[in-house]
């Protein structure tokens, strides 16, 4: 063989075998695009309430800004289980978002004992949004002029005082239950299907107070239908600023809060969890969007998936804990 084709069939051997070496995945293929088709958002709860504005706005917002149309998918039900088993039959490939509040992602674990899911195991939370504070409300006839009156009634009222919540678990129940063992007197709960029913009957004055999220109960205080005594907030309120925080009167440990935040399957690729993150952040503080909530009293409170995780995890230390002790269980 001529001496110089011999060199250049020598100096070929190494560059043969390399590419001979298996390639990595992420070198053959690109990951794929996403959104690659619509996303849906899946809403444990019917059309209309806070749960559901705020996957709509976020929605039309994330809609515009990917590319993609985003379904609102309304699956009332079951303690919010008929909406995550849905989610734990979706792929875990982004495109279904779970938007959810405190029971759906935390309370319930302590609620119900054979629960179909877990928020610890089957969902990888993307973001907390939003966070209400909560209104102590009493009818506008009602004796209570103050907190103090109504704690003090709580005292000595044969029978104890009686309370609306949302539901079993829900904040309304939760703070009730709480102030009902700060003031080591008896109270009894009247559960209702949601806000409005209890805020209804609580006007009529067939319970004597109900503890429920500002964008609900403060229409009817605007209204003159419900006395405000206490607001469950860092500070007052823009909307109320009369109205005293439950801080202030010395109540801050048995404040619960209302928040609403969103999750994916757990499985999903990091990467579109951050981004993900990044597009509901980004919505959320949008001025139109962010005007709407704040305009109901509504605070936008925004995390990284880490501290919305760490932040689901102590609140479903905190809260089952207290229903244990409690004796709450909706099974």
């Amino acid at each position: 063989m001529n001496p110089l084709r011999r060199l250049l069939c020598l100096s070929a051997l190494p560059l043969a075998a390399a590419t001979a070496l298996p390639v990595p995945a992420s070198a053959q293929a690109q990951a794929p695009a996403w959104p690659s088709r619509p996303i849906s958002f899946i809403v444990p709860y019917a059309a209309g309430g806070l749960t559901d504005q705020l996957a709509r706005e976020t929605g039309a917002h994330l809609s515009k800004a990917l590319g993609q149309p985003v379904v609102v998918d309304n699956r009332p039900g079951g303690g919010a289980q008929i909406a995550m088993n849905a989610l734990k039959q979706a792929p875990a490939d982004g495109h279904t978002v779970f938007v959810g509040d405190v029971p759906s992602l935390a309370t319930n674990v302590g609620l119900f004992s054979k629960l179909s899911y877990d928020p610890r195991t089957d969902v990888q939370p993307v973001a907390q949004l939003i966070v209400s504070p909560g209104l102590v409300v009493v009818p506008v006839n009602s004796p209570f002029k103050s907190f103090a009156d109504l704690v003090e009634s709580a005292k000595v009222k044969a029978g104890g005082l009686t309370y609306a919540t949302q539901g079993v678990g829900t904040g309304g129940h939760l703070f009730s239950t709480l102030l009902a063992q700060r003031i080591g007197r008896p109270m009894t709960a009247v559960a209702f299907r949601g806000s409005i029913p209890g805020l209804t009957d609580t006007m009529s004055g067939q319970v004597d107070f109900m503890y429920d999220a500002i964008p609900t109960a403060a229409s009817f205080v605007k209204a003159g239908m419900l006395r405000a005594l206490a607001i469950g907030a860092e500070q007052r309120s823009p909307l109320m600023p009369e109205v005293p925080t439950l801080k202030e009167l010395g109540f801050e440990a048995i404040v619960p809060t209302f928040w609403w935040g969103v999750a994916v399957k757990a499985g999903t690729p990091p990467a579109l969890v951050e981004r993900l993150n990044a597009a509901f952040v980004a919505a959320i503080n949008d001025p139109a969007i962010s005007k709407k909530f704040a305009d109901q009293g509504v605070v936008i409170t925004t995390s990284t998936p880490a501290r919305f995780t760490a932040y689901i995890d102590s609140e479903i230390t905190r809260w089952t804990k207290v229903m244990r002790d409690a004796g709450m269980s909706a099974d």
